[in-house]
């Protein structure tokens, strides 16, 4: 029986003894046997670093190094056009002294090299799904020669497509890809983190024959942890929220992260970009103060383009330094060997922190190493309950909890996606120019990316983009783009079929240093930090959608809207059972164990939430813990708003404006009849339009009916169980 390294291309064997390939890794066998065996799509998982690319492109190389011309015969999806960048050097390294041309298309991406492609399509492209719609709409005649011969598709951080606006836009693309092209290649995608594997491998292909799972058996790592907690006492002249003034807890955070990291490459993880760009000034300036050579850097995708590359190029490097970094540096970017992975705050998900935390702990035998840091407030007379509870830390202590038990939360594959419906619908029109409702349904919908709209609802769904502009209907019966729909496929924004905030560009001296949104913008004499230095904004170009700024010594953390992720409710019960029970993690440090001994103190004080409805002083009050994640929250909520009650939210309870007898009175009528999920999606499209947040990009497209009908199945939890209190 051959091995899997003989069964590669003669080619492709002879480029791995060139650059000194010894042996190939577990995952990378299977992969070999499996595509060269012609068993079909398959999942390739493994953490980061772990030889994925290989594991799919040397198996794919070998099948296509004699036969690389007469189309594309391989195309390589990611989600960002740094990745692209990194994995085309890879990819075009294993192929040198073969025939095999490799290519790609992105925004970044010049004229020559597109006509290298457009005038001899072959070999391998690397693209994104933005690129990929471009061109579907300016260069659909085209598209059969490039595409008609492709033979596989590799889609990479598979983890972050599935269950997203872009994941259901790309699965659409796939099926116009044979609709247009003949074409039915194999699909591979290439993955870190999943949380539900068996629904990852069904996503890959909707309808058809799920995909085999490959992964690694030596893939397992072994995660350091220590965390450490801060409680931050604000200054007694903070009444002002947009004071300038230093949260000096952050400073001792840096000087924390430089004692212990500062000989080391580290990746600082914070969810919020006003965030990281303070904790980098910090880090600086501490840096300087304790006289310690060490390099912060800054990445997150308000930077331009120059920036991130040399915060990335800087991390490749061999001396010490630190990137201060959104989840733009979550993905498979080789940014060479990290040291020590630092989460300020909070993960969205166990999913994000086990991505980050992969990204540490590559060379052989090295442990991944995790330090969280989390500051919170000092309490006050003045707490309330869920002051005390201190949620960002609770939760941010489960997710770590729930990483070393090995959870991460299941994608949601079963979103209807009715925005990128109607983006698609819109495409698909501009690239074929026209057709009849049933074959425009037949087109959309038998690629299974946007559930199971009936022919009556996607009836429904023409009428209202008619209403709107968007399409038309010819005498003969065709549905065509309208004036409206005609205009926006004409802008290069189209081809995102998500929203993308407007924004200005910061510039300094002609060169571009980031962006800030259009809505947040500081007044000229402002301070701002960006990409880790600090600026005074000199003025602003309304017609030019541009901020001149100039260095400065002022301090001013910039504004950015952010929109958190839904829960999942073994988070809020992970967060439920640390907050009650007196098991102490071993990694937090002595501050983190007093923040979490005042958790339990305030558990204690609450009955450990038992009964979940209880009376809050004043008189006249209710309280309800639920603890259930984020959708039964949003239910419950929405219900006691529509019965008439005032409410808030707090993350994993609600506070009531009513007696506990009354609260309790509609909870009742709410169990024995829920309410119907139409009437609270009504409730939460009024909510969102006060806040002029939450929309998808085509959301203000869609007929009421439809919007509410699909808010309730993907963002509502309505059940009898949503309303027990016990």
């Amino acid at each position: 029986m051959a091995f899997p390294f003989d069964l590669l291309h003669e080619g492709v064997r002879r480029r791995l003894w060139e650059m000194k390939w010894t042996a190939l890794r577990p995952i990378q066998d299977r992969a070999i046997e499996h595509l060269l065996a012609d068993r079909g799509d398959c999942v390739i998982a493994a953490p980061t670093a772990g030889g994925k690319t290989e594991a799919a492109f040397l198996p794919i190389l070998s099948r296509i190094a004699d036969d690389a011309a007469g189309g594309v015969r391989a195309m390589y999806i990611g989600p960002l056009k740094a990745l692209i960048n990194d994995q085309f050097g890879r990819v075009a390294d294993l192929c040198a002294r073969m025939a095999i041309p490799v290519h790609r298309w992105h925004g970044d991406v010049g004229a020559a090299q597109r006509r290298a492609l457009l005038g001899r399509p072959s070999g391998v492209l690397l693209i994104t799904p933005e690129s990929l719609e471009a061109m579907f709409v300016l260069r659909p005649t085209q598209m059969p020669a490039i595409f008609g011969r492709l033979a596989y598709v590799v889609i990479d951080e598979m983890h972050a497509f599935i269950g997203s606006v872009r994941g259901a836009q790309l699965k659409s693309q796939l099926h116009r890809l044979r609709e247009r092209c003949g074409c039915d290649p194999v699909r591979v995608g290439l993955s870190a983190t999943l949380g539900d594997p068996e629904a990852a491998c069904a996503w890959l292909r909707p309808g058809g024959a799920a995909a085999a799972h490959i992964t690694d058996p030596n893939a397992e790592r072994s995660v350091s942890v220590l965390v450490r907690g801060y409680q931050s006492r604000p200054p007694a002249d903070a009444a002002d929220e947009d004071a300038d003034e230093e949260d000096p807890t952050m400073r001792l955070v840096a000087r924390s992260i430089l004692r212990a990291c500062h000989r080391s490459t580290n990746l600082a993880f914070a969810n919020a970009k006003s965030r990281i760009e303070e904790l980098a000034d910090c880090l600086q300036s501490e840096a300087a103060q304790m006289g310690l050579r060490h390099d912060v850097v800054v990445h997150h995708g308000s930077l331009s383009k120059e920036q991130r590359e040399h915060a990335e190029e800087r991390l490749r490097a061999d001396a010490p330094c630190t990137a201060v970094c959104s989840n733009t540096l979550e993905m498979g970017i080789d940014i060479g060997e990290v040291d020590n992975v630092i989460q300020l705050a909070a993960p969205w998900s166990v999913a994000s922190l086990a991505q980050r935390v992969g990204r540490s702990g590559r060379r052989e035998g090295a442990k991944a190493v995790l330090r969280a840091f989390f500051i919170e407030n000092a309490p006050t007379p003045e707490d309330t309950l869920w002051d005390g509870l201190h949620l960002d830390f609770l939760r941010g202590i489960a997710t770590i909890e729930l990483m070393r038990e090995g959870f991460a939360e299941p994608p949601e594959v079963h979103r209807a996606h009715l925005s990128t419906l109607v983006h698609q619908l819109l495409s698909t029109l501009a690239e074929t120019g026209g057709m009849s409702a049933q074959r425009l349904y037949r087109r959309l919908m038998d690629g299974r990316a946007f559930g199971q709209l009936t022919p009556g609802d996607f009836a429904i769904l023409l009428r209202g983009l008619a209403d709107h502009g968007l399409v038309e209907q010819m005498a003969a019966g065709d549905i065509i783009l309208g004036l409206r729909g005609q205009k926006l496929c004409d802008h290069f924004s189209f081809y995102a079929a998500f929203t993308a905030p407007e924004e200005f560009r910061v510039v300094h001296l002609a060169r571009e240093i980031g962006s800030l949104p259009a809505a947040l913008l500081p007044p000229p004499g402002e301070f701002v930090l960006l990409a880790g230095r600090r600026w005074r904004v000199d003025t602003i170009d309304g017609e030019r959608r541009e901020v001149h700024v100039v260095p400065a010594k002022g301090r001013r953390t910039p504004k950015f809207t952010s929109l958190a992720a839904d829960i999942h409710p073994r988070v809020h019960a992970k967060m439920r059972e640390l907050a009650c029970t007196s098991d102490v993690p071993a990694y937090l440090d002595d501050g983190a164990k007093d923040i979490l001994a005042h958790v339990r103190g305030t558990a204690h004080r609450a009955g450990r939430f038992q009964p979940a409805l209880q009376p809050v002083s004043p008189a006249g009050r209710s309280r309800l813990f639920l603890w259930a994640g984020t959708k039964v929250q949003r239910t419950v909520f929405l219900a006691l708003r529509e019965a008439g009650l005032a409410v808030q939210d707090e993350q994993v309870g609600l506070e009531v404006k009513a007696p506990v007898e009354r609260t309790r009175e509609v909870l009742r009528a709410l169990q024995e009849r829920p309410p119907e999920p139409r009437l609270l999606a009504a409730r939460a499209a009024r909510e969102l339009a006060a806040r002029q947040c939450g929309a998808d990009k085509f959301d203000w497209a869609l007929p009421d009916s439809l919007w509410t009908t699909t808010y309730a199945e993907d963002r509502l939890a309505i059940s009898p169980g949503a309303f027990e209190v016990g």
